[in-house]
């Protein structure tokens, strides 16, 4: 079974990190090279709807705290923010009525934007707390990443609000830096150092005032859209999370759909309509990693066919080789052999 951590497979969106690269170049940084330097292509800015894993994410602030010696630099980030950095969540939050609707939207769609940590709102007795809850701290990065989600909270609700709009409060993690009086300009609210999870308190009649960049119809449509993501991400999740427990199971033997099912925590029958969801099937899954790991293991090792076979779960060399040439129309030595499929 994966004993990997909470979110090691995590991935974001990286249109977001836009902000990021704009922080850079207003302190007249080179900011591709920064985004270089953190192994993370800036060319894939321009490509829609790119994801990237959780660490690269933490690899940028990381990178861009060392480039500025800042610390605080998530503010500066968040002041960059623009809703069009957000895909389709973005002019969905444009659009809303109120900005207790744009949270709203925000809380059920945070995947969209990232699967490491998702947006709460919270009744509370002077006002609702929008709290940014994480998968886990110890991957997550610099505390500077959090500082941003807070502080672009703040310039989305200004953009639709007005300039004037401030929370009651903003939670942050971190203890008061030297920096501190960058957040209190930013935010304009009283600051909680050391809270045990990034939040922003706001008045309930700040939330609940209609938005002059209201748009009911781009909202809905938007909102659509993020969600239709949000399902495409889904049927994505439990295609790799069956094909993750494959890996681990398959070189002792070939594993049922019922031992998969309890690996990633469903029933079979779950399981089966997931996949069936997803437009896939456990057999074919199976098909496919056995495929791919097949021709990795010929390509790029000295196994012996005998020890592939073994590997990828099957009792015999024979049912392997039937089944390689059912892929490639070639047996495994063939294979080998070959100067165009072993380059």
């Amino acid at each position: 079974m994966n004993r990997s951590k909470p979110g090691a497979n995590a991935t974001a969106l990286l249109s977001p990190a836009l902000n990021l690269f704009r922080a850079l170049e207003a302190r007249g940084l080179d900011a591709a090279a920064v985004f270089r330097r953190a192994g993370c292509d800036p060319e894939l800015l321009r490509v829609h709807e790119t994801r990237v894993p959780n660490r690269v994410v933490r690899r940028l602030y990381e990178v861009a705290e060392e480039a500025t010696g800042d610390a605080c630099i998530g503010i500066d980030v968040g002041a960059q923010f623009r809703g069009v950095a957000m895909h389709a969540l973005g002019h969905a939050w444009l659009a809303s009525s109120t900005l207790a609707e744009a949270m709203r939207r925000i809380a059920r769609y945070t995947r969209v934007l990232s699967e490491f940590w998702h947006a709460e709102l919270r009744e509370e007795p002077a006002g609702v707390r929008f709290a940014v809850v994480y998968r886990d701290r110890e991957t997550y990065g610099p505390l500077s990443r959090h500082d941003a989600v807070l502080a672009a909270t703040v310039k989305l609700a200004r953009i639709t609000y007005g300039d004037a709009f401030a929370p009651l409060e903003a939670a942050v993690e971190r203890e008061r830096p030297a920096c501190a009086h960058r957040f209190d300009e930013w935010f304009r609210a009283p600051i909680v150092w050391g809270a045990p999870t990034p939040s922003l308190l706001f008045r309930r009649e700040d939330l609940a005032h209609p938005l002059a960049t209201a748009n009911p119809g781009v909202a809905v449509a938007s909102e659509r859209i993020a969600a239709d993501y949000a399902a495409r991400l889904d049927r994505d999740d439990i295609r790799a999370r069956v094909k993750r427990e494959l890996l681990g199971i398959l070189p002792s033997g070939t594993p049922s759909q019922a031992r998969i099912a309890r690996a990633v925590g469903l029933s079979s029958r779950t399981l089966h309509r997931r996949l069936a969801e997803a437009g896939a099937s456990f057999a074919e899954l199976l098909d496919q990693t056995r495929r791919d790991l097949a021709l990795e293991y010929l390509r790029r090792s000295d196994y012996a066919v005998g020890e592939v076979a073994y590997m990828l779960g099957f009792a015999e060399i024979s049912s392997f080789n039937r089944a390689f040439r059912r892929w490639t129309q070639l047996s495994p030595s063939e294979f080998r052999r070959s100067p165009v499929e072993s380059a």
